[in-house]
């Protein structure tokens, strides 16, 4: 009996000393990459700073008619929520498959998404909104049949999602950028058991971050609380600064996280939102007028509980959807979001004529994550020209007129001198041609064979070094650009 006993012991002390090195090794983890972290966020008043500098340190965007409006502090940014997406649900998986594999893959997804994040970075993009249970992919949904979600029903997080997501924040990191890490989404919160279960997924999601020692994230903890659409009390506007207050309360070797939430377009954030919270998101959707912009700031700005802290606007599809605003210096929600000294977040997504359009939107899954549409361009054009930003070529294919011969290469915008890495020709999701410098024509007719007979997208791809930093732009994917009778069908 005693020998029994003393094997317990034995066993029991083992146990906790094995526990005690996992808890010093996971410690020594986050410390060891907090201090290979690059990017630091904070907030000084109402403006971000990163790395102790204020964001567009001293640039003030000055306009044609000679008016000038400080953007020193702002964190301009993108709704890419899609980054981490999947669906585990068998019977709506393959309505997300790529055109040019007719299958769907959640690394691809993940990995297209990093390639591009330099691009939009030199254009003055310094953040973008991420979510861990995404965002519908066609824009507006009346129902969500997919599972998307980093979150088991427990709360508890999926590895698979988590690792696609810490891809994107290393590369963020990397870059200088600060991610807005969304936890819920309106579609996907039914997923979640009970409140508990969302109490545990705060706590698990906010923990991850500060383990990982990332320090350029900010947390939204829902996609717009105003929407009727969740399931779960405690994530609607009535009481959703309780977990706004508990994100924040979580702290690991004395560092913790910056937290917000959003409610739908043109909705004013409660006091109690706007007390809890370390900056106030706005989401300008549905919002025509954009002195009506200049307003919703205004208001917050005049609530008895607000104190400075920063406005963010972090989702806004108007200026492109409204044919009356349009991109022009003066006129639509982001320009009246500038003068308001409110960041603004640009929201793209493929309408529902434009779902056959790849190139369109960046939520519509499958996404094309380049800036790869007009309305794409005009977005990171006056984003470049707001924050003085040199901005990415654009790149352009024209097929010649002769079924499959040359391909001419036009190229606009961007630095005066490009240091180029490598200039692809990809065909189906596999380059089949590579040259260190930028080609102006590419005879396509050792290809043509192999290729016209069947369904083909056609792009290129430019690998240039800013800031010594890999920077990757494609052109638009062409579909069967050749065809005679306007695209080629397997159906």
């Amino acid at each position: 009996m005693k020998d029994s006993l003393n094997a317990i012991i034995r066993i029991l002390s083992f146990s906790v000393f094995c526990l005690f090195i996992q808890k010093t090794q996971a410690q020594t983890f986050a410390l060891d990459h907090a201090e290979d972290r690059k990017t630091k966020v904070s907030i000084v008043g109402d403006k971000f700073f990163i790395n102790g500098t204020p964001t567009y340190q001293g640039r003030f965007w000055s306009t044609s008619d000679g008016q000038e409006y400080p953007i020193e502090g702002l964190l301009f940014n993108s709704r890419m929520v899609q980054g981490v997406f999947d669906d585990l649900n068998p019977k709506t998986r393959s309505q997300w498959a790529y055109p040019d594999i007719e299958a769907w893959d959640p690394d691809r997804n993940t990995e297209e998404f990093v390639q591009a994040m330099a691009s939009w970075r030199v254009h003055g993009l310094l953040g973008f909104t991420l979510n861990l249970q995404g965002g519908c992919p066609y824009g507006y949904c009346n129902t969500f049949p997919w599972d998307n979600s980093a979150f088991e029903s427990d709360g508890s997080l999926r590895a698979a999602f988590m690792q696609r997501t810490e891809r994107i924040l290393n590369r963020a990191d990397e870059l200088g950028m600060v991610v807005i890490l969304g936890l819920f989404y309106f579609g996907e919160d039914q997923n979640l058991a009970d409140e508990t279960a969302i109490n545990n997924a705060v706590k698990n999601a906010v923990e991850w971050v500060l383990e990982k020692g990332f320090t350029n994230v900010i947390i939204e903890i829902n996609n717009e609380c105003s929407v009727g659409s969740y399931d779960h009390a405690i994530l609607k506007c009535d009481r959703v600064h309780e977990l706004i207050t508990m994100a924040k309360q979580i702290t690991r070797d004395g560092a913790s996280l910056y937290v917000s939430t959003s409610l739908a377009g043109g909705h004013i954030p409660t006091d109690k939102i706007v007390e809890a919270s370390d900056f106030i998101l706005i989401h300008g959707n549905g919002v025509n007028d954009p002195s009506r912009i200049t307003e919703i700031s205004e208001e917050i700005r005049k609530k008895s509980v607000y104190s400075s802290k920063p406005l963010v606007n972090n989702e806004d599809d108007i200026p492109w959807k409204n044919t009356d605003q349009g991109w022009e210096e003066q006129g639509n929600n982001f320009v009246s979001s500038v003068k308001s000294f409110t960041s603004w977040g640009f929201f793209d997504f493929r309408q529902p004529n434009e779902n056959l359009d790849y190139n369109l939107g960046f939520q519509g899954v499958p996404v094309n994550w380049q800036i790869s549409s007009p309305r794409k361009r005009d977005f990171f054009r006056l984003l470049s020209d707001i924050t003085g930003s040199e901005g990415s070529p654009s790149l352009e294919l024209v097929f010649s007129k002769e079924i499959g011969n040359v391909i001419s290469v036009n190229i606009e915008g961007g630095p005066k001198e490009i240091k180029v890495n490598k200039f692809e020709c990809i065909v189906n999701n596999r380059s089949v041609l590579s040259a260190e410098k930028i080609l102006e024509e590419i005879d396509f007719k050792g290809f043509a064979n192999d290729v016209l007979s069947q369904n083909h997208w056609i792009k290129v791809r430019l690998t240039y070094v800013w800031d010594e930093k890999e920077v990757v732009v494609e052109s638009p994917y062409y579909r069967n650009p050749w065809w005679p009778y306007g695209g080629f069908s397997k159906d």
